[in-house]
């Protein structure tokens, strides 16, 4: 019967594993109630949902033929799940992965498992034997059946990862409705060019005239001097095709130079048709961008040899655990080690995650996520696995249209997301995330009767810091971290229609902390737009290494004594008499409340305000209606007008903040009681990490922390101790370029 299950299931000849001594039949089989998972199951066989024991570690894991969701060995996982369920009955699998390319977005198909693994596979009893599992013999027919199904079932990892790319790309309003000009047909394969210059790769077809035009330069080596581009905003034709990878079922790499982005064209045989391209002699020659984005990222050539061509000596144990790139997920590795590394993280969500109520929790898979990096478990011998969130990633970007994809996303993006998603979370013990948390004090002062007003905004996380770009032609002059603070808490002059004043003047607008966080996250914007795509710009960053940072000199002091303050227009109580004879000049009642406002509240200022304004203003709105009917929501409108009294610096600042929530109808506590504390103020760098590459949909993310021996290099799985100097990897040659540092405040 061995034989049978073997040749059924295309066993490998099987390591003996530890079961009882009895050969008695196992009297769970007769009770077992089972049935093959069907199409809308999903099977989880790959690895243990409380951990990251899998397939691939030396005990393998154990599938629930009842339920079909895998349990470890080695943490007892499996025969948990059984004494809690009753399901007795687990498919044991261990696999050894052959060598295989990773998924396309263009080649979405479900691949054989026996394809891409050599398999050790049997039946047994969790509930005979709850620690290694009893092995079954004289198995009846229909539990063989079950478990052929788990094993040819498509797993919920693979289907997930199907789904994210078929979702990744969709069609346009351009594509859809494309018009076509009657044109020769253009020349392709090897007698194609680009119109304009010499190039024979990296070539883009008009969809609407047929015209051959390079592609934008690709990180990596892939050629190009946007012609394409050019064509398109001289004509104004928006869909391309890349020639290279137009297949004979007229399928082909599609881009929208009006929607900036990859799309779907679903009559693309018939537009190449219709161009006259024979599409049927045609074939894939050149990577799609998708493909190139995916290699550029999975195999990205980060240096990791010193000077001396002698391989960086590997980081093994207790947190020192890499993570595996899931196809474009680089950008959620680094900001997860740099983010894990902080103690109340690990604090956190330190605990088993066997105690969450469901596999599938948030909680379940950060306390997977939490043992997978600081047990060192997946972290040991000579090639260590690293874990692979793949549940985690699913869970965080769960509904949202970017992290929910496999596109290559930004780092400090990712980590206002996470931060956000977190704080949602129930938190018992405290919210991790606060530590991140500080409070802006923003200072107005009116240049004219000097009196000030101070508001307060609280952050979740992170201050942008601009770099400016000084130089050309690759050479540019290094920025330090001290220069753009001191341009951040730089007063600003601004008009402004002043209430105690009455009139336009000018007013001084300066931004500066009033709180601190514990760990102060600083982004580095050194990106400009070129060709209409966001593009990192090669300028250094120069940040304290060794030394600390002290950021005393960028705390504010608030209102002092001998300080007026402004009158708080949106606070103001409404004079009915005031009105009346505001409304009896020839000013209606909106006209009236606004001037009213605008002057805190004095009369005669308001007449002088209307006579001066009045014709600018609304009739049918307050200020508040005004940025409604803009589109803005009441919490955003109603934020704006409370940091800006002027209606238009009020829109400016919602153009500027589009993500901003605003503030709610609740009576929350003040910002400084929320976030941060005004003390210490010295902090020391902990982690950065950096962006390779040119934009930031494209190249790669990598990290480096600090720990008690030193720094560490985490390049997705890839963990090695980085050295101070000497290497294309060290600290001081990459701390320079980073997008993202994590400073920690010193006691």
């Amino acid at each position: 019967m061995q034989a049978n299950i073997d040749s059924h299931l295309h066993c490998l000849p099987r390591r003996a594993m530890k079961r009882r001594a009895s050969d008695d039949a196992c009297g769970h089989v007769a009770s077992a109630s089972l049935q093959p998972p069907t199409a809308s199951q999903d099977v989880y066989k790959d690895e243990c949902m409380w951990c990251f024991d899998s397939q691939d570690t030396p005990t393998g894991v154990a599938v629930c033929m009842h339920c079909f969701l895998a349990g470890c060995l080695a943490q007892a996982h499996a025969g948990r799940h059984c004494a809690q369920t009753g399901h007795a009955l687990a498919l044991w699998l261990r696999r050894t992965p052959k060598p295989a390319a990773p998924i396309t977005r263009l080649a979405v198909v479900d691949v054989p498992d026996d394809e891409r693994y050599d398999y050790e596979r049997r039946i047994v009893c969790m509930a005979c034997d709850t620690k290694h599992g009893r092995e079954l013999r004289d198995v009846p027919a229909p539990i063989q059946a079950v478990a052929s199904a788990i094993v040819h079932a498509t797993s919920h990892a693979h289907k997930t990862e199907v789904h994210a790319w078929e979702e990744d790309i969709v069609p346009c309003a351009h594509t859809q409705a494309l018009e076509q000009d009657a044109v020769a047909a253009p020349s392709l394969g090897g007698d194609a060019s680009c119109a304009r210059c010499e190039l024979t790769s990296n070539l883009w077809m008009c969809l609407q005239c047929g015209h051959l035009g390079c592609g934008r330069a690709q990180f990596g080596g892939v050629a190009g001097h946007s012609h394409a581009l050019a064509h398109y905003e001289q004509t104004g034709h928006p869909c391309s095709v890349k020639q290279g990878t137009i297949t004979p079922e007229g399928s082909g790499d599609v881009y929208c130079y009006a929607c900036n982005d990859a799309r779907i064209d679903p009559a693309l045989d018939v537009h190449l048709r219709a161009l006259g391209v024979p599409v049927a002699t045609l074939s894939k020659t050149e990577k799609s961008s998708t493909e190139l984005q995916l290699e550029q990222n999975i195999q990205f050539d980060f240096r990791m040899v010193d000077d001396d061509g002698h391989a960086m000596r590997p980081a093994y144990g207790p947190g020192h655990t890499g993570i595996q790139n899931l196809g474009n997920s680089c950008y959620l590795a680094s900001v997860i080690q740099a983010v894990w590394s902080i103690p109340a993280f690990r604090e956190r969500y330190g605990h088993d995650a066997w105690a969450c109520a469901s596999p599938w929790d948030l909680e379940c898979q950060l306390r997977k996520l939490t043992d997978g990096l600081c047990s060192g478990r997946y972290a040991e011998g000579e090639a260590p696995r690293g874990i692979r969130p793949a549940m985690l990633k699913a869970c965080i970007g769960r509904g949202h249209p970017e992290f929910a994809s496999m596109r290559q996303q930004d780092a400090e993006e990712f980590l206002q997301h996470l931060t956000t998603v977190l704080r949602r979370e129930s938190h018992p013990e405290g919210d991790p995330t606060r530590v991140f948390g500080y409070v802006l004090e923003h200072r107005l002062q009116c240049t004219a009767c000097r009196r000030v007003r101070y508001t307060e905004e609280a952050v979740d996380v992170g201050v942008g810091l601009p770099v400016p770009v000084r130089g050309t032609d690759g050479s540019y002059e290094d920025v330090s971290l001290f220069e753009s603070l001191d341009a951040l808490v730089a007063p600003d002059t601004i008009q402004y229609t002043c209430p105690s004043c009455a009139r336009s003047v000018s007013a001084t607008k300066q931004t500066r902390f009033a709180t601190l966080p514990d760990v102060l996250v600083v982004q580095a914007q050194r990106f400009q737009l070129v060709n209409w795509v966001p593009q990192k710009m090669p300028v250094r960053f120069k940040v304290p290494l060794t030394e600390s940072l002290d950021m005393s000199a960028y705390l504010g002091h608030g209102q002092q004594d001998d300080e007026e303050a402004l009158p708080d227009e949106g606070h103001v109580a409404v004079d009915p008499d005031a009105m009346a004879t505001l409304s009896s000049l020839g000013f209606s009642d909106a006209q009236a409340q606004q001037a009213w406002h605008a002057t805190g509240g004095d009369l005669e200022a308001s007449a002088h305000w209307l006579l001066e304004h009045g014709s600018s203003v609304d009739e049918g709105s307050t200020p508040l209606q005004t940025l409604e009917d803009m589109g803005f929501s009441r919490a955003q409108s109603r934020k704006a007008l409370r940091l800006h009294s002027d209606l238009e610096a009020a829109v400016a600042w919602l153009f500027d903040n589009p993500d901003d929530p605003g503030d709610d109808d609740t009576d929350a506590p003040t910002a400084t009681q929320r976030l941060g504390t005004r003390s210490p103020t010295t902090y020391q760098l902990m982690s950065f990490v950096t962006h390779r590459g040119p934009s930031v949909h494209s190249g790669h993310y990598v990290a480096h922390v600090r720990d008690d021996a030193g720094w560490v290099f985490y390049n997705d799985d890839k963990v090695v101790h980085a050295p101070m100097h000497g290497t294309a990897s060290s600290v001081s040659a990459l701390s320079d370029m980073a997008y993202l540092y994590f400073f920690r405040r010193m006691p």
